[in-house]
């Protein structure tokens, strides 16, 4: 029992600092990539958390929102990487 809270309250800690150095990088990029991929990423998070959020007996649409969530999930973060290497090499070179 005290050992699931322990480990609930660590990956809550590790969410809540991945979600925070997320969004602080996202408000140094342009404000139209940086809503785009904030916006990828909401979408993303939410249909692969949808299962969690209303548990119903869905078959294999359940892999398939949780697939589907993730994929888009990371293409907004993809997004968001090819953006701050973009201005990395763009700040290198002046």
């Amino acid at each position: 029992m005290i050992q699931t809270t322990i480990l609930f309250f660590i990956l809550a800690l590790t969410i809540i600092y991945a979600a925070y150095t997320t969004l602080k990088q996202l408000r140094t990029l342009e404000s139209s990539q940086s809503r785009r991929s904030l916006d990828l990423m909401i979408i993303g998070a939410i249909l692969y958390l949808l299962d969690f959020l209303m548990p119903q007996e869905r078959g294999g649409q359940t892999i398939i929102l949780r697939t589907a969530g993730l994929l888009i999930f990371l293409y907004g973060y993809g997004i968001l990487l090819l953006e701050k290497y973009r201005e990395g090499r763009r700040e290198a070179k002046s």
